[in-house]
């Protein structure tokens, strides 16, 4: 149980500052930073499936309770929650084996960890976007929206992410 008081944390603090404060913060119509993706990311590799999308899902809808979301930001979540051992896969060439007591993510190299964060920031705006402007009639606005909260979401995301991964190396 000491092992996941840090997770939960992590999560309250995390969706404590996508509520009250990013999802308040009116940078442009282009931007709109959302990290709490994060908070499935960095989950234990080890979980079964379906408790990852049990979290997945409460934190969905709790997002879409409290920002009016419709149902968007589950459509959005769970996708990337199921695909989030295969993105780490495919950015890092590594995956978690049965038997591997310690944390896959502390492992990772620096360059590893963050491509496996900007990725899977990169797939939940493109998600996102997509999904909440269900329309191609500006394509070039919406590869820029996507884009550019992705990278605001990825660099207000990495202290969070460092500091956590840095938190769970097992000694």
């Amino acid at each position: 149980m000491y092992k996941y008081i840090s997770y939960i944390w992590m999560y309250i603090a995390v969706l404590l500052m996508q509520i009250f404060l990013l999802d308040n913060i009116s940078l442009s119509i282009w931007l709109r930073p959302m990290i709490f993706p994060i908070v499935v990311l960095l989950l234990p590799m080890e979980w079964r499936s379906v408790w990852v999308l049990l979290v997945a899902t409460v934190t969905s809808c709790i997002m879409d309770l409290s920002l009016g979301g419709s149902g968007i930001y589950t459509a959005s979540l769970l996708p990337m929650a199921m695909l989030r051992s295969t993105i780490l896969y495919i950015t890092t060439r590594r995956q978690h084996e049965a038997g591997d007591q310690q944390e896959l993510l502390s492992r990772l190299s620096l360059r590893q960890l963050m491509l496996y964060v900007c990725v899977s920031l990169l797939f939940y705006n493109i998600l996102f976007f997509s999904l909440e402007t269900l329309s191609l009639a500006a394509p070039l606005r919406l590869m820029l929206t996507i884009v550019a909260s992705a990278l605001l979401s990825t660099i207000i995301a990495w202290p969070v992410v460092r500091l956590f991964v840095s938190k769970i190396v097992v000694k």
